[in-house]
């Protein structure tokens, strides 16, 4: 209903504009041809007129045309009293239908038409630091997150657009233009229990991939019970928040300090980062130590081998590498 209403809304407005563009343009195309006719020698053309009309409706006034006569002068008060009054309320309109169409847009109504961005499902403070980081990775990035509580657009940049709307129907995807996203991040609802926060989280990734199946989606789970669940859905890539912040917070109890560190690997822009490169040709069924020796750099260290859904961190130096591995590199980008 939501969608029917916004579709007929804009209709409604964009014809209105026509149409009052139409009367102006017709108004204006009377009193020239109707001023050319009256005082042929002041206004030599058709055009003469139209030119005039146009330039004194608007309140320009060049003065490169005026009228002698009576008549003209008469025609030309009709012009200054009725024109102006009608090109007024056709800007009014042009300027209240642009202010809507915004005021729209950041209350989610409008259809994306970007290509190539990314979505994000649900607003929270963890969508809300990703879309930070990835603002500042790219310039040129173009993110639409998607939500269904809020009243409007959380973040005034030209960089994200919001569609107001459930994530488990097919019109919000339509309007968040799902078949020409990039990827599809997918967050959990921790303000319900876990058990229907994870349910709620497969259902909306089936509908995501319903939508465009080949879109790389990025699933983040409560616990590990749908896990399984999450990956016959299609789910290129799950994250249990559970499961790694205990992790995390493990290494933080054996190791004090430890998370630091590790948030520090995870930095990226200026800092180290992780990174993966593909096994190239000349590398495949040689060993790691080959690898080590022929791309390790002071500034690029190898720390493992990624094989499938497999992680191998620093494997013995006679692993072999086969076609499909990844190379995981800790990187450190000079500033």
């Amino acid at each position: 209903m939501f969608r029917f209403d916004f579709i007929v809304e804009s209709y409604s407005r964009f014809y209105s504009l026509i149409k009052m563009t139409f009367i102006v343009f017709l108004f204006a195309l009377f009193i020239g041809n109707l001023m050319h006719i009256i005082e042929p020698d002041n206004f030599p053309s058709i055009f003469d007129g139209i030119w005039w009309s146009v330039v004194t409706i608007s309140t320009v006034g060049y003065g490169d045309f005026v009228p002698e006569s009576i008549f003209g002068r008469i025609l030309g008060i009709i012009l200054i009293l009725g024109g102006i009054a009608l090109f007024s309320f056709f800007i009014t309109n042009l300027a209240s239908s642009t202010v809507l169409a915004k005021q729209e847009k950041d209350a989610g109504g409008a259809k994306v038409k970007e290509k190539g961005h990314y979505i994000i499902v649900g607003w929270n403070e963890r969508s809300h630091q990703l879309i930070k980081e990835l603002m500042n990775l790219y310039s040129n990035i173009h993110i639409v997150l998607i939500d269904e509580t809020l009243e409007k657009k959380p973040i005034d940049t030209k960089a994200l657009s919001f569609v107001k709307g459930s994530p488990t129907k097919d019109e919000t995807y339509e309007r968040a233009n799902i078949k020409k996203a990039h990827t599809i991040i997918i967050t959990s609802n921790q303000h319900v229990d876990e058990k229907t926060s994870d349910a709620n989280t497969v259902l909306t990734l089936l509908t995501s991939k319903g939508m465009q199946s080949n879109i790389y989606a990025i699933v983040e789970l409560i616990s590990p019970q749908q896990a399984k669940n999450a990956e016959r859905a299609g789910a290129d890539e799950v994250i249990l928040s559970s499961k790694h912040l205990s992790l995390l917070m493990v290494n933080g109890v054996l190791f004090h300090g430890m998370t630091d560190v590790i948030a520090e690997m995870l930095k990226h822009g200026k800092d180290d980062q992780l990174q993966f490169k593909i096994v190239p040709p000349e590398l495949i069924n040689e060993t790691f130590q080959k690898a080590i020796t022929d791309y390790q750099t002071s500034d690029m260290f190898l720390i493992g081998i990624r094989r499938g859904s497999d992680t191998l961190l620093h494997p013995k130096n006679g692993s072999q590498l086969l076609s499909g591995d990844k190379l995981i590199f800790f990187k450190r980008v000079s500033s």
